[in-house]
């Protein structure tokens, strides 16, 4: 199945999923280095 093909509700599924995981990534950063500087 091409990208193009997929439903709009997928590809609109994946970003949520691929921008809620960075956004968990450089939370843990963030609290990681607060960690280590308190």
């Amino acid at each position: 199945m091409r990208a193009e093909h997929r439903p709009l509700w997928r590809r609109l599924a994946w970003m949520a999923a691929i921008w809620a995981a960075s956004v968990a990534v450089l939370g843990a950063v963030g609290w990681l280095i607060r960690l280590w500087i308190a």
